[in-house]
């Protein structure tokens, strides 16, 4: 962390990886020539245990979650000082998690417009590594149509217009790197009772699609979702909660189905570390050997001093060619004023 850093709100609960191997030394005896023996008087030490070896490194990555590009803030400064600081620490690439501009859920298209510019701008001017992107909630193009003046019929409503922008076939995909699966799932579905609403969790058809590419893999596994699947912070937002004696928390801030999808990644058995932004807040938690962790926001409080979010933020992440990781939280080194 560097003296730009501000402990105020930046308290991340870092990533444990199991670094090493037990080492066990067997001795035996052996009857025949070259066998040398102890005499009955002499005094003899076990020869100290051999270190475990440290894993072999097979990738470091960056996941940078909730940019939040505008040109209304000093967005494009601080996306680009977060880069530098991600190239600086010698990652081999970025994964990102969603909510990369500002809004285009609910903002006329001209803003929206704005936003895409500068985003392709400052990643042409100041990333030269792989980037790999989730979409996340502000990033689907006039879900709600009054405010961000559509009438749905437009060729690039909804999902259409980021996929364009970031020349990709489909919401959710997978991919190989260095020996590991990478799954990027899409969060986001439509709140039928509310035309600006949505929810968190998987259609039927990625959530068949992901049963299948879970069971084609046997390789370790990360996955990203915008929303999180399991997180602390979603208790942390959204007011009171208790609905009679119960604790009521919004389908928007945590996926609905997350029993469910936490089944699929517990039969795999090859799920190591699944990935959030959203709620600009920082934690981590560990079920059945499934690391869940929620890495905080690049933009801060959407790029404004906010007590109650976390600071500009990234985590970076080691993954080990036995399955194992480090999960750590960094700061982008850019202070909001």
């Amino acid at each position: 962390m560097t003296a730009h850093s501000s402990r105020r709100s930046f308290t991340a609960i870092t990533g444990l990886a199991a670094l090493g191997a037990a080492v066990g030394a067997t001795f035996g005896s052996t009857l025949g020539l070259g066998v040398r023996t102890a005499q009955a008087d002499d005094s003899t030490t076990s020869p100290p245990p051999t270190p475990a070896a440290a894993p072999t490194r097979a990738l470091r990555f960056a996941h940078c979650t909730d940019i939040h590009m505008t040109p209304n803030t000093n967005a494009f400064e601080g996306t680009a000082r977060a880069l530098n600081t991600v190239h600086a620490t010698g990652a081999q690439m970025i994964l990102t998690g969603g909510d990369l501009v500002m809004d285009s859920f609910a903002t006329p298209r001209a803003m929206v417009d704005s936003e895409w510019v500068l985003f392709h701008k400052v990643f042409a001017e100041h990333c030269t590594i792989p980037v790999e992107h989730c979409l996340g909630n502000h990033d689907i193009l006039g879900w709600c149509k009054s405010k961000a003046q559509a009438t749905g019929s437009e060729s690039d409503f909804g999902y259409a217009r980021a996929l364009s922008e970031l020349k990709l076939s489909s919401r959710w995909r997978s991919f190989d790197r260095n020996g590991w699966h990478f799954i990027v799932l899409s969060s986001v579905e439509p709140d039928p009772k509310d035309e600006c609403g949505y929810l968190a969790r998987l259609n039927p058809q990625q959530r068949a699609w992901l049963e299948a590419d879970l069971a084609a893999t046997k390789l370790p596994i990360v996955v990203v979702s915008h929303i999180p699947i399991v997180s602390i912070t979603s208790s942390m937002r959204g007011g009171d909660q208790e609905k009679a004696q119960k604790t009521e928390i919004s389908g928007g801030s945590m996926h609905l189905d997350a029993n469910t999808i936490h089944s699929m990644f517990r039969k795999s058995g090859h799920v190591k570390l699944v990935l959030s932004g959203h709620m600009h807040l920082i934690d981590q938690c560990t079920a059945d050997g499934i690391t869940y962790a929620c890495s905080g926001a690049v933009c801060g409080g959407w790029w404004k001093k906010n007590a109650n979010h976390c600071d500009p933020t990234f985590a970076l992440i080691d993954l080990f060619a036995d399955g194992t990781f480090h999960y750590e939280m960094r700061n982008t080194e850019w202070v909001i004023a």
